[in-house]
């Protein structure tokens, strides 16, 4: 073993004398160090690249995160809400290791979510807007069939008959101990100065009988030795787009029915004959008025009078509805 060792020794120091070149020196031990130094600074490098590309991961993890945050924010709001959510999540793309990408995707994510937020804001008050213009229209057509059913200016209420427009003038008979007196029930007319009826006979001591109480409400008994005369005034009235004449009853007679007529300074007319039936119950009967009266007269003087077959009725209302401005 010594002497192996004494031969090696002595073979490297031939050797060393014939080919001085192959000799290391002191330096190169230490570049060979710096040089296992060296990759290891490498590995480290490689290490800390690995370690940049795991916070990448992160910070597009940490986007995803924010993004997710970011729309249950911005759907469970509006407003205000979605414009803080968007400024979080600029924050995080911000402080996020590879924040471009990370930072517009998630910022698009929040624009877009926000917009839907608004975008629905904004249907929600279209709706109400819309609800809002549709109680206007409402009101505006209620309003318009309110005005049509009152008549335009005559303000007398609903016409009990059921005729157009609305009561310009009735009146209805009561008993007094068997005597029929006028009992005014509505005036609509704009001038109220000839507001009057009654019912008057042909002959001296003429009394105006209540009659029929057991079949129907009872009224004036209206035949051929009595008539009926309404007073009242059109001052005021430009325009009669309809008037319409009813009476409530039937025909006092048990064989046949009855009709009735009538008559201004401005003509006549009246029903066709038994026109007015004789059963009870009572019923309304209308005929158009409108071509006996004139816009703008202040003196009208209505007369009716009872018709054939019976020429004899039983009158409880008198109703006078009209259409006019």
């Amino acid at each position: 073993m010594t002497r192996s060792s004494a031969g090696r020794a002595l073979i490297g120091t031939v050797l060393l004398a014939a080919c001085p070149q192959f000799a290391l020196g002191p330096e190169d031990d230490a570049g060979a160090d710096a040089e296992q130094t060296g990759s290891s600074s490498d590995h480290r490098v490689s290490s800390s690249t690995n370690a940049g590309a795991s916070s990448g991961a992160a910070g597009s993890s940490s986007g995803a995160t924010t993004s997710s945050t970011t729309g249950a924010t911005t759907s469970s709001g509006a407003g205000t809400s979605s414009q803080a959510s968007s400024t979080a999540s600029t924050s995080s793309g911000a402080a996020s290791a590879s924040g471009g990408t990370s930072s517009d995707v998630t910022t698009t994510s929040s624009s877009s979510s926000s917009g839907s937020g608004s975008g629905a804001t904004t249907s929600s008050t279209s709706s109400a807007d819309s609800s809002s213009s549709s109680s206007t229209a409402s009101s505006a057509t209620a309003s318009s069939s309110s005005s049509s059913s009152t008549g335009g200016i005559i303000d007398g209420g609903p016409c009990l008959s059921g005729a157009p427009g609305a009561t310009a003038f009735r009146i209805r008979w009561e008993d007094g101990g068997g005597t029929a007196y006028v009992q005014y029930e509505a005036f609509g007319l704009p001038d109220t100065s000839r507001e009057h009826a009654g019912a008057y006979g042909y002959g001296f001591g003429y009394t105006p009988q209540f009659v029929d109480p057991f079949l129907g409400e009872g009224g004036l008994q209206l035949d051929g030795s009595s008539f009926v005369d309404m007073e009242f005034s059109l001052a005021g009235i430009t325009t009669i787009t309809s008037a319409t004449l009813s009476l409530y009853g039937r025909s006092f007679n048990t064989t046949a029915s009855g009709s009735f007529n009538w008559q201004t300074f401005d003509g006549t007319d009246a029903t066709p004959t038994d026109y007015v039936a004789n059963s009870a119950p009572y019923e309304w009967y209308s005929w158009d008025l409108a071509p006996v009266l004139t816009a703008g007269d202040d003196g009208v003087l209505l007369r009716i009078k009872a018709g054939p077959s019976s020429g004899s009725l039983v009158v409880n209302r008198i109703e006078i509805c009209m259409q006019a401005q």
